[in-house]
């Protein structure tokens, strides 16, 4: 194995290991929406952000299936998309699902900070509740602390800035259906 690649994997596993255990609720949010989020059809499925698909490289795949997305970086790179065929083992949940439904995010002075993922709004009650659903703070502690070392990695900068760029086109086409106060 290439020593990037196993530079990526333990990358991963260190990641995965502080977010394993920790969740965006002190409860399972699961039982609110019937897990909703761990739903789909072989169309759906979790973006894996750049190399994390090296994790499932040994993995029995009767579980999953991974394709391409429809992301591109600029070095040629494409994202890819991990489908779920039913439920996965959690210790094996991509970093997508363990920070769901919450999005990286790359603000205007070019700092990482995390939103709640505005693509989870028909799903998520966390979303569209977050005054009874408040996200517990010791997840986004955590989200912080785990962050930094993907930061280093160019082409996951670049899918942040991506997912940026995606939460604030969603964000601008929402606002054209609020209604402004005279």
């Amino acid at each position: 194995m290439p020593r990037a690649n196993e530079k990526m994997i333990k990358l991963y596993t260190r990641v995965w290991k502080k977010l394993d255990k920790i969740t965006p609720l002190p409860i399972d949010c699961g039982k609110l929406c019937d897990k909703k989020c761990c739903c789909g059809s072989d169309q759906d499925g979790m973006l894996l952000f750049p190399g994390e698909e090296l994790m499932y490289q040994n993995m029995d795949s009767d579980w999953f299936l991974i394709k391409d997305s429809n992301i591109t970086l600029s070095n040629g790179y494409t994202v890819k998309l991990l489908v779920c065929r039913g439920e996965c083992p959690r210790e094996k949940r991509p970093l997508s699902c363990r920070i769901f439904p919450v999005v990286p995010y790359i603000n205007s002075d070019e700092y990482a900070e995390f939103r709640l993922d505005l693509r989870s709004l028909g799903i998520c009650p966390i979303v569209f509740n977050p005054q009874e659903n408040p996200v517990d703070e010791k997840f986004i502690e955590t989200l912080y602390s785990a962050f930094p070392p993907l930061l280093r990695d160019m082409r996951i900068v670049e899918f942040i800035e991506i997912l940026s760029q995606q939460y604030d086109d969603t964000a601008s086409f929402l606002s054209k259906f609020q209604r402004s106060e005279k």
